[in-house]
């Protein structure tokens, strides 16, 4: 088996109307073996994710999940008055990822982004937010590996931190822990004018990958189809250093929603064996 994992970001509407077995069959007969779930008890559909976590593992697949982001939960404050009550928003939702790990007798990978905010917040105050989060929850949570995914660039009116590759490795050389590492949004990286071959400071801290194409108006979290993400290239890399962790097609359902139905399942099928050609 190949050290490096595909995965799929999963959500309930996904399978409505069709059951785990039939949406996964196809996926897996391209190369599929992994699936990511979001930890966000505002997402619709909430109560059915356990259960489909629960089937999901009962038919092999590897688990991983993201730490919700949006809002509204925030790390903002995270440094200062507001840790308490960000504590008790996240605790729950992380804690199912640690049950997750204690059933597998292993680490779990959980993606987390550095803290955002649309109020006047400085970049400052947003890194020791990130910090002070990453500390707590580095010390809470021994079982699990915490990937840093370098965010989506800013939109108006918004700050963010951890969009540059360097300002993701600043954190994580601060913090300089073992179960802390990197995940690489691809599309994040190419929104954000980044075509460079990535050096090998970036590269030697990568456990994570997410991937998924951007169209022509600069919209993300596509199927493999437009062919603007250089994925190939970044994919060889990370091989070439031997990673061990998990590549998601990371997608989000309603950008497809003007598609016709028949494409989607073949455009999913053809994204996830073009990722495993790649990495043969």
């Amino acid at each position: 088996m190949r050290d490096i994992k595909i995965g799929f970001s999963m959500h309930p509407r996904w399978v409505t109307g069709t059951g785990l077995g039939n949406f996964i069959a196809p996926l897996r007969c391209a190369g599929l073996s992994a699936l990511e779930f979001e930890l966000d008890d505002h997402l619709d559909l909430w109560a059915e994710f356990g259960p489909l976590m629960e089937e999901a593992a009962g038919i092999g697949m590897e688990l991983s999940f993201h730490a919700p982001y949006r809002p509204p939960h925030s790390l903002e404050g995270f440094s200062g008055q507001r840790r308490g009550e960000i504590v008790l928003d996240y605790r729950p939702l992380l804690d199912i990822a640690a049950d997750w790990a204690r059933r597998a007798g292993g680490p779990k990978t959980v993606v987390i982004h550095a803290a955002a905010a649309q109020s006047p917040a400085g970049r400052d105050a947003l890194f020791a937010d990130t910090v002070a989060f990453l500390e707590w929850a580095l010390e809470t949570y021994p079982n699990l590996l915490f990937a840093l995914e370098n965010n989506h660039p800013a939109t108006r009116n918004q700050i963010k931190v951890g969009v540059e590759r360097e300002d993701v490795l600043k954190i994580i050389t601060e913090l300089h822990h073992p179960q802390l590492r990197v995940c690489w949004d691809m599309g994040h990286d190419y929104l954000n004018g980044s075509g460079k071959k990535p050096e090998p400071a970036w590269l030697s801290q990568v456990v994570h990958v997410h991937l998924h194409d951007v169209d022509t108006a600069g919209t993300d979290h596509y199927p493999l189809v437009y062919g603007n993400v250089p994925y190939q290239a970044w994919l060889q890399a990370i091989k070439q250093v031997w990673m061990k962790g998990i590549v998601v097609l990371e997608l989000k359902g309603h950008q497809l929603k003007d598609w016709q139905p028949e494409r989607i399942p073949m455009a999913l099928a053809d994204s996830i064996r073009a990722i495993a050609m790649e990495l043969e």
